[in-house]
């Protein structure tokens, strides 16, 4: 057993003790406090009748009994009997008051003694009476805690399972998803998932499951099982604030319901956004996206949820009632369920927000008053009725009179799946009820559950299969059951901008389990039974997607999909990956379907389509587990089993019968040289977007960047950079200066052994270049100072535009290309800079055209699905196309490269009107049709970026679009979301001997000989540091050591890897640079020395040497067990929740690029998994964690796992634990080698 460490003074366990019962007593009252061993009638060394007490009895927290060893003396006062002291368990001591004593009558040596001034309640200790001692402890017991608070489960760790408890305050609809708010007493939290929202009301007390996750920096849960706990528990009310409350961190404000009084809507911004101000002139902002916001508006108060939009905090009203214009009125009446179809016999519920509020309602038309009928209880609706109705409160005037309609759902009856899906997108049977569908259950969710058919009916445009949603359905696969319900068409999650198609459903009002263990319907075989089509729609044009009679799943894709939605299908294998792993989803096709449009790495590419939708339908997804690692190329030797759902504009397989079969690793590995020669008189031009940079970003993308552009794009003479933000990124601060993160990527360029390269850019107008909001992406150049330089140094303001010269001379040396023309409208400028190579001019125009967000999903409503953003691309074109133009008009063959990201196909509209105005040629058509890609969307490697330049470069061009990022993970070495693409030219009539000048930086080298060797050190922690002595040389400038700044990061006292940079610049502006890497060990044990793996030592009922900082897990949960593996004990970890909980050994030093295999010995129920907590790495401290084993009652079986040590430090090893039953999960032999 524990100690009696306390917490609060609060009870662990519940004293019990024995009362004695009394009867007939004689009450007496008691005089001064006497003293004495057994107690003298006379007090202390008086005379009198000697008693000894031979027991003692704690009976509550105000009495104890005492037995004497002879009957109780008549009119001797009891505290001239007793000597008492109570010694609390902290040590103080109390000298209790006697207040009353009472003899019982049957055995007078029985006396009950009462301290009423001295109630021990919350208290715990001893009780000693004249040297007899009793214990005691009347701490209050401890309730059972629900799980976790919303406030702890905010602090865990995304990416994770949760559980959280707390009222529902609010909820909207959002891409076929809920968004519900949810608050307790510590703090509030946004949970989403399918269907909440016509489950659980305003006032429900529900528990929600699920993965810890973030949308746009607003923390959310995204719930896979949720369970009611209490219907209409009662509404939270809002906090009352003003305007500083936005002021504090998120975790203590995001999602809470709030009110502001004295409100006054000042202005409407954009959008839904409002102005506003509290009662101290304040100011904050207002979201008035489900309410009807009034600017210029005063409010006696305003009440919303905190919503996180576009980098914000704001208050969102939830509906009008929430705009409370006049506090004197009562609040309206609220309806529960929501208006709208409904079935028979549903009861609505009224309520008001005014505290006391009468309701009185009417159903037949007229209005109501205090005369009409008063609601006292639920209002049964039996045919379709409109309840209007008011609320009256004491001291405020009546509420505006509210309307409620509601009617009747349509019965189907019986009707099979296959009816129910039809052959068409929409079921007939929408918004009917149906009665006892039969069906074989073939996957189940917490949710709801897939069944099918147990037989065909034939039709090939009929789905045998469908989703039932219904929370704690108690179905497993195999069952035969038979669901009653209403037939719905669902919009799962998706975007907001797409008209997504829909899923038929039944929300399931009943579920019969006829019989189980029944075999499964036999899969249907893509590729065998059924062929997927290549066109999405055959026929666009006479397509009519509400049409059931275009409606043809042997011609289009578009309806083949839909046409074994929710059924068994199988993928034969080899199944092989298409793109890297994104969102936990896989893009697979099967090595048997024989496609013709593959990459040599396992891809397939995309190709140009008749019509407006442009992607490869064969393509199909795979919902993956989480963290699930793979590339374009890896593959399933086996035939991957699912169903088939649909959400985010895609049908997508949701596996069964286990999960995935093993995924195998295909070989394809980043490449780490171009297929350029670097030739001495020709240009190198380079593309790269590097996916929203700044210096804010990790320092290993800022590594890999560099490294892929220093050396295995083997450092191109100009590279032009797409989605370069300003120096603080999404921070929202009106600066748009970038320099800072092109000074970064450029230092850590020559740190990763490449050139000095120069940058020249425009910053744009703060907010009018799309984008990440307060990033200010743009296009810029960087260069090599050694061999290109700029024609003129000046730079154009970002309104100006850059005029061309009668001899093509540029009126800046950099700037915007026409940056006022409204084809430019929320999205980048193009900018121009005029390079001069080997004495030629070159004219490098940088692109990034406006996105592709906005255009339709393939798999939607709406079809075609237009590609409305090519109609901005196409003004675009005319205006890059016509600046082109014009210098092809001033000057004869200019050279000119028109590069970047431009977001549309080499064969699209607008790069092709690109390409024919301007006289250009697309490089990227110079490479085999297979290797013609830079992105990968879907699963289709594509090109959205190309380098056109003017025809007569053509001649002699080498071209290298570099597959190093597309088809990878981060873990695999991937830098950005798009490859570089990289052209070298032969310029015409260049000079071979031209003079660059001083291009030579400054050498540094350090007076310690042995750092010149290798410039690395290590230190152990503790020790002091001082910084290493340099010189600098230059060959033009001579001595400049004087001149060498230092930046020093070492941090002696914690273990990590470090930098010292040495940095000195000439006076031609050649910068040399030297950097020395500190290593601070760790005097901690290495983590192969992990010490008390068998548990053998405890201290304090823990293990010793575990329990490390990142340890979650409550010391309560973490016992010792006799049950062990080897040795005396095994450690038993609890944790019977859905959400996980960490325990941890104690921090050990690790050593960067050390592999260390931890392997140990577990059993009982629950799951298990590991991850590293090491300050410093993966981000937020914390590796990936490995998949969960799930142990059911198991015995003991030994689990391994690796971990590669990302850099020199601390770590601890964490045992992820959740879902514990019965003896939970026993860990023991827990051992780690060192690889």
């Amino acid at each position: 057993m524990k100690s009696w460490i306390a917490v609060s003074k609060k009870v662990l366990f519940t004293f019990l003790a024995v009362v004695l019962t009394v009867t007939t007593f004689a009450p007496a009252a008691l005089a001064n406090n006497g003293n004495g061993n057994g107690g003298s009638g006379e007090g202390p060394g008086g005379s009198g009748p000697k008693r000894e007490v031979q027991e003692v009895t704690v009976l509550d927290e105000t009495s104890f009994n005492v037995e004497f060893d002879k009957t109780y003396p008549k009119g001797i006062h009891v505290d001239r009997m007793l000597d008492v002291l109570v010694t609390l368990t902290d040590g103080e001591e109390i000298e209790p008051e006697l207040t009353d004593y009472k003899v019982d009558s049957d055995n007078r040596s029985n006396v009950v003694v009462e301290h009423k001034n001295d109630d021990l309640s919350g208290l715990a200790g001893e009780f000693a009476v004249n040297g007899n001692t009793a214990s005691f402890n009347f701490l209050e017991e401890e309730e059972e805690p629900e799980g976790p608070t919303i406030a702890e489960v905010r602090a865990e760790e995304q990416g994770t399972e949760q559980t959280v408890t707390g009222t529902v305050t609010a909820h909207f609809e959002a891409g076929g998803q809920t968004n519900m708010y949810v608050e307790d007493e510590t703090a509030a939290i946004l949970v989403r998932g399918s269907g909440l929202g016509a489950e659980y009301n305003i006032g429900d007390r529900v528990s929600f499951s699920g993965e810890l996750n973030n949308y746009q920096d607003m923390l959310q849960l995204l719930v896979d099982d949720s369970e009611l706990i209490e219907e209409n528990a009662g509404d939270i009310e809002p906090e009352v604030v003003d305007a500083s409350f936005f002021e504090q961190d998120a975790d203590d404000i995001q999602a809470k319901l709030i009110e502001i009084q004295d409100a006054s809507v000042l202005d409407n911004i954009d959008f839904s956004d409002f102005n506003a101000e509290d009662g101290a002139g304040e100011n904050f902002l207002v979201l008035g996206q489900y309410a009807d916001v009034t600017e210029n508006t005063d409010y006696d108060a305003l009440v919303g949820v905190v919503n996180y939009h576009f980098s914000e905090h704001k208050l969102m009203p939830r509906n009008n009632d929430d705009l409370i214009e006049d506090a004197s009125l009562t609040r309206p009446v609220q309806a529960s369920p929501e208006p709208g179809e409904t079935a028979e016999g549903t009861e609505v519920m009224l309520s008001s927000p005014s505290d006391g509020a009468d309701i009185y309602y009417t159903v037949d038309g007229s209005e109501p008053s205090v005369d009409s009928t008063l609601y006292e209880e639920p209002i049964v609706v039996e045919e379709a009725v409109t309840i209007k109705a008011v609320a009256v409160a004491e001291g405020l005037e009546p509420s505006a009179v509210r309307e409620f309609s509601y009617t009747i759902q349509a019965e189907a009856g019986e009707v099979e799946i296959y009816d129910i899906q039809g052959g068409a997108h929409v079921s007939p049977y929408e918004d009917q009820s149906v009665t006892a569908v039969p069906g074989i259950v073939t996957h189940t969710e917490n949710n709801g559950f897939y069944f099918q058919s147990a037989e065909s009916d034939g039709d090939v445009n009929s789905s045998e299969g469908i989703y039932v949603y219904r929370s704690n359905h108690g179905v497993s696969v195999g069952d035969e059951v038979q669901v009653s319900g209403t037939v719905t068409e669902w919009e799962e999650d998706g975007y907001d901008d797409n008209d997504d198609l829909t899923t038929t459903q039944i929300t399931g009002s009943a579920v019969d389990i006829v019989s189980s263990g029944n075999d499964l319907p036999d899969p249907v075989v893509i590729g065998v039974d059924r062929d997927i089509p290549e066109a999405l729609v055959a026929d666009p044009e006479s397509y009519d997607i509400a049409d059931g009679d275009t409606f043809n799943a042997e011609t289009n894709a578009l309806d083949f999909y839909e046409s074994i939605e929710g059924m068994l299908i199988e993928i034969p294998g080899q199944v092989t990956v298409t793109g890297p792993q994104k969102y936990d989803e896989l893009t697979v096709v099967s090595e048997e379907w024989g496609l013709d449009n593959r990459t040599d790495s396992g891809g397939v590419y995309l190709e140009q389509s008749e019509f407006d939708a442009e992607l490869n339908t064969e393509i199909m997804f795979i919902n993956a587990p989480y963290n699930t690692v793979a590339k374009t190329g890896d593959y399933f030797e086996e035939n991957v089993t699912g169903v088939l759902g649909y959400n985010f504009g895609n049908y997508k397989v949701e596996p069964v019968d286990g999960g995935l079969p093993e995924l195998k690793d295909g070989g394809n590995e980043r490449r780490d040289e171009t297929t350029i020669s670097f030739e001495e008189d020709e240009l190198t031009v380079a593309t790269y977007n590097v996916e929203n940079y700044y210096p804010g970003v990790s320092d290993q993308k800022t590594e890999r960047l560099a490294d892929s552009m220093a050396n295995e794009l083997n450092a191109p003479d100009i590279i032009t950079l797409v989605e370069v933000m300003d120096n603080d990124g999404a921070t929202d601060s009106g600066n748009t200066d970038a320099g800072e993160s092109y000074q970064t990527l450029i230092d850590e360029i020559r740190e990763q052994g490449g050139p000095q390269y120069a940058y020249t850019d425009v910053a744009p107008v703060d907010g009018m270049d799309g984008g990440i909001p307060g990033g200010n992406i743009r296009v810029g150049h960087i260069y090599r100072t050694d061999r290109v330089e700029l024609a003129d140094e000046s730079t154009a303001e970002p309104t100006e535009a850059v005029e061309i010269g009668e001899n093509g001379e540029l009126s800046y040396g950099t700037g915007f290309i026409d940056p006022m023309n409204d084809a430019f409208t929320n999205s980048r400028k193009p900018v121009v800079s005029e390079f001069i190579f080997k004495g030629e001019p070159v004219y490098v125009i940088g692109n990034h055209w406006n996105s592709k967000r906005g255009d339709l999903a393939p798999y939607g409503m709406e079809q075609p699905p237009v590609q409305g953003s090519r109609e901005q691309r196409e003004e675009i074109a005319q205006v890059v196309g016509g600046f082109v133009q014009e210098l092809n008009e001033a000057v004869e063959d200019p050279n000119v490269v028109v590069l970047g990201d431009f977001n549309d196909f080499p064969w699209s509209p607008p790069v092709e009107t690109l390409a024919d105005k301007g006289n250009l040629y697309n490089s990227i058509l110079e490479l085999p049709r297979n290797e013609q890609y830079t992105y990968n969307y879907n699963g289709s490697s594509q090109s959205l970026d190309s380098i056109l330049v003017s025809e007569h470069l053509q001649n002699g061009m080498d071209v290298d679009a570099m597959a190093i990022n597309s088809e990878f993970m981060e873990t695999h070495g991937r830098a950005s979301d798009h490859d570089p693409i990289m052209v070298q030219l032969t310029i015409p009539d260049i000079d071979p001997d031209y003079d660059m000048g001083d291009t030579t930086p400054p050498e540094i080298t350090f007076t310690d000989e042995s750092l010149n060797e290798e410039a690395y050190m290590e230190i152990s922690a503790g020790d002091d540091f001082e910084v290493p002595e340099v010189t600098a040389v230059d060959d033009t400038d001579g001595d400049v050591t004087e001149d060498v700044t230092v930046t020093d990061n070492v941090d002696s006292e914690n273990p990590g890897t470090y930098q010292v940079r040495y940095e000195v610049t000439d006076s031609s502006g050649n910068t040399g640079i030297l950097t020395l890497t500190v290593v601070v060990q760790s005097t901690a044990e290495g983590l192969e020395t992990i010490q008390n793996g068998t548990f053998a030592e405890w201290e304090n009922d823990l293990p010793v040497n575990w329990m490390g900082e990142s340890t979650s897990m409550a010391q309560s949960r973490v016992n010792q067990s006799e049950d062990a593996f080897t040795g005396d004990y095994a450690t038993q970890l609890v944790r019977d929740n859905t959400g996980h909980q960490r325990f941890t050994t104690e921090a050990y030093s690790m050593e960067e690029g050390s592999v260390y295999e931890v392997t140990f010995q577990v059993k009982g129920s629950g799951e298990i998994r590991n991850a590293m907590y090491a300050v410093g790495f993966h981000g937020n401290n914390y590796s990936a964690y490995s998949d969960y084993t799930i142990l059911d009652e198991s015995d003991w079986q030994e689990v391994t796992w690796e971990y590669e040590a990302p850099g020199n430090g601390e770590a601890e090893i964490i045992f992820s634990v959740r879902n514990t039953t019965g003896e939970h999960i026993l860990l023991d032999n827990v051992e780690v080698e060192k690889q």
